[in-house]
């Protein structure tokens, strides 16, 4: 379970994980400005962790702030995540 992903992504949708799940830096890998995309790493738990915010089932254990997360996590589930593989 050690699998780590290298993503790049649109940095408008990196901008609102970093902000609802108060992403650390040290995720990032660099920056493209003339795509305006975001190239950082996750592992494979990291990667659990946030599929489990793109269940689309409301859970009032969760803060408001987290239960809004269904759209932006959906990148990391399974089927979705290989679209954003950086090559």
């Amino acid at each position: 379970m050690n699998k780590k992903y290298k993503l790049e992504i649109p940095r408008t949708q990196f901008n609102r994980i970093a902000n609802a799940f108060e992403l650390e830096e040290h995720y990032v890998n660099g920056y493209d400005a003339w795509k305006d995309t975001v190239i950082f790493s996750i592992t494979e738990k990291k990667r659990l962790w946030f599929a489990k915010f793109a269940l689309k089932k409301d859970n009032p254990k969760m803060s408001k702030k987290l239960r809004a997360t269904y759209w932006i996590c959906q990148m990391f589930l399974p089927n979705e995540i290989k679209k954003y593989l950086v090559k």
